[in-house]
């Protein structure tokens, strides 16, 4: 009989023994790239349900496209969660538009953030 949580256990302890996520995105380097910038998790609050959900389908949609053959970086604390964090460091700098950002030096404004 198949024991599915033994299954588990095995199949986590190869995973880890081989570093398989590693290997696989070493594997893929050089690959057409998949981008994806994930959020800060919790910049808008306390942690809810709301960013478990998102996080499962950023997760299987990073995944499905490196199955896919894509090579896939993930860099956390890039997507529109920062857009609050942005508002308030506008305020704090007087910032009005783009060009103010241009003027101060994007690499200023993004450590400001």
């Amino acid at each position: 009989t198949f024991k599915f949580p033994v299954s588990e256990v095995e199949t986590l302890s190869f995973w880890s023994q081989n570093d398989c996520f590693r290997e696989q995105n070493r594997r893929q380097e050089g690959n057409e790239e998949y981008v994806f910038y994930d959020g800060p998790p919790f910049a808008t609050g306390l942690p809810h349900y709301g960013h478990i959900l998102a996080g499962t389908i950023k997760d299987v949609v990073t995944r499905y496209a490196a199955t896919n053959g894509y090579h896939v970086t993930r860099r956390f604390g890039w997507d529109c969660h920062g857009l609050p964090v942005e508002y308030e460091i506008d305020q704090k700098l007087q910032v009005k538009s783009s060009d103010d950002v241009k003027r101060m030096g994007m690499d200023v404004y993004n450590e400001e953030c």
